[in-house]
């Protein structure tokens, strides 16, 4: 577990609220720019949780335009897949062949794994802290330049230049800067999980060789198992649900999928109840704006929240982070104009990238439900393997 930092100064350049991959991206980005980050979190660890993401091609390589070495070494903590599998509830197997990633830039990663990574191996100049959940903040001026005071539950103000919500799809931020309400339920429940491969051995195809893939679709539900590196593999699983609250987690999802291939109840009977991460899926739509336009702004799911339907939630705050960075580099911070129309920029550059790609989420995370999802998911893995081995000879 990672704790929070002993010394807690209360004036830093920029002030990023959220210390998920997104936040500490952009800290990364912004401290090599020269300025002095406070990253500041709600949670009073971070701990290992029930998640795991995929990240391609484009997430990496943005990370390394903020740092070759630091994206090589999370490239190393994740999985390219190389077996997958795809059954019906019932055990018929649809699909059981060669990824078609295998060989390619994807690797599938644990949350937290991506978070430590990026956690420790953060500059000098960046401080994070932790326990401590943001309320609001009032405009001020010290010697005459424009600041903001930053207001915390039982804790100190904190002043800065320049705030970024990188707080998630429920942004205490954006609920100041936009506030357009509570982010949409879109009817799905998700649950995620991480077990050591130890407790599951004996395992079988598509995971003997520690990097496999394994859908189970159909009942209008997905259930999801793939090798996520150091000897971790992370499940998840989606259902239509009425209501985005349940009182058990460990329960629900057993419920969920009651009756499902015994390996199913197995991984979930496996991980620790207090480790499963249960959520509903949000989304919200596209805004024009997502800062105050002077010196408030906001990144990935706080910005731009989609459903996860296409894989893109973290190649996406990645790049925010670089674009953010890009358009700070070389101006003055306590420039009003100047901080202004940069984050104008920035904002009016990623809403053109993700506005369209929020809806192609939603449309997709509909269709992952629908009857007809596991012959179409059949179909595309197939033309997906022979379309890479085509391209290999």
């Amino acid at each position: 577990m990672i704790s929070e930092t002993n010394s807690i100064a209360n004036v830093v350049d920029i002030a990023i609220i959220g210390g998920g991959p997104g936040g500490l991206a952009a800290a990364h980005a912004l401290a090599r720019l020269g300025f002095k980050v406070g990253v500041f979190e709600r949670a009073q660890v971070l701990r290992p949780i029930g998640a795991a993401l995929g990240m391609g091609d484009m997430g990496y390589a943005a990370l390394a335009s903020i740092d070759a070495v630091l994206a090589q070494q999370v490239k190393t903590l994740g999985v390219n897949p190389k077996r997958q599998l795809l059954m019906r509830p019932n055990g018929e197997v649809l699909f059981a062949d060669e990824s078609p990633r295998a060989g390619t830039g994807f690797t599938w990663l644990g949350w937290y794994n991506l978070q430590t990574c990026l956690y420790q191996a953060l500059p000098a100049t960046v401080t994070v802290h932790l326990n401590h959940p943001f309320i609001n903040f009032t405009e001020t001026s010290v010697q005459g330049k424009e600041q903001l005071c930053l207001k915390f539950r039982q804790q100190n103000d904190v002043y800065a230049r320049l705030l970024i919500g990188a707080d998630g799809y429920n942004s205490a931020v954006r609920s100041i800067t936009v506030a357009d309400g509570d982010p949409l339920y879109t009817g799905t429940m998700t649950w995620w999980g991480i077990v050591e491969r130890q407790k599951l051995a004996p395992l079988a195809d598509p995971f003997v060789e520690g990097a496999g893939f394994q859908l189970v679709v159909g009942e209008k539900k997905n259930f999801w198992i793939m090798d996520v590196g150091t000897q971790l593999l992370a499940w998840g699983g989606t259902a239509l649900h009425p209501n985005e609250k349940s009182s058990s987690k460990h329960l629900t999802a057993l419920q969920i999928f009651d009756k499902w291939p015994p390996f199913v109840e197995r991984m979930i009977q496996s991980t620790d109840p207090e480790a499963i991460i249960e959520t509903g899926v949000f989304d919200r739509e596209p805004v024009q704006q997502w800062g105050n336009g002077r010196n408030v702004t906001l990144l990935g799911d706080a910005a731009h929240p989609m459903r996860p339907s296409l894989g893109l939630g973290t190649t996406m705050v990645i790049q925010d982070a670089v674009a953010l960075a890009k358009v700070l580099a070389c101006i003055d911070l306590g420039d009003g104009e100047q901080l202004g129309d940069a984050l104008r920029t920035y904002e009016q550059e990623r809403i053109a990238i993700t506005a369209p790609l929020q809806h192609q989420a939603r449309l997709a995370g509909a269709a992952s439900h629908a009857e007809e999802q596991a012959d179409q998911l059949k179909e595309q893995f197939e033309a997906a393997l022979v379309a890479r081995r085509q391209a290999s000879t």
